[in-house]
């Protein structure tokens, strides 16, 4: 099944490609250009749409550190987004951004604290 996928995007290049489609003036009526346009669009959605459901949907969702837990990678996201916005907050003299950083710090430290339990429970 790979292999069709593969051959996919090549076939449709070698048709793009060949000397009996192309041509070295534009067509006689006017809107001659337009359906070459919407050929090549058209190649591109399909070559496109093959590398989608060939590739990236078999991709792996696991994150790239497996032995980690996702709530744990979130929450020290959502730690990291609470100290930005308390500096910044900190800089602009703002009380009600330097609160939602405050209130995100510890919102992603429960979070990472709930990941850390459950990787305690998986045994990692």
């Amino acid at each position: 099944m790979r292999s069709f996928f593969l051959l996919v995007p090549a076939a449709l290049s070698m048709l793009a490609a060949s000397p009996s489609l192309a041509q070295d003036t534009a067509p006689a009526s006017s809107g001659g250009s337009m359906t070459w346009l919407w050929i090549v669009l058209l190649l591109i959605v399909l070559g496109g749409a093959a590398w989608y459901f060939g590739f990236a949907r078999n991709r792996s969702t696991r994150t790239s550190a497996p032995g980690v837990d996702r709530d744990r990678i979130a929450g020290s996201a959502e730690q990291a987004k609470g100290s930005l916005k308390e500096g910044v907050g900190n800089v602009l003299g703002d009380a009600k951004l330097q609160a939602e950083g405050k209130l995100d710090k510890a919102e992603g430290k429960a979070q990472s604290t709930v990941g850390g339990i459950k990787d305690t429970l998986r045994g990692r």
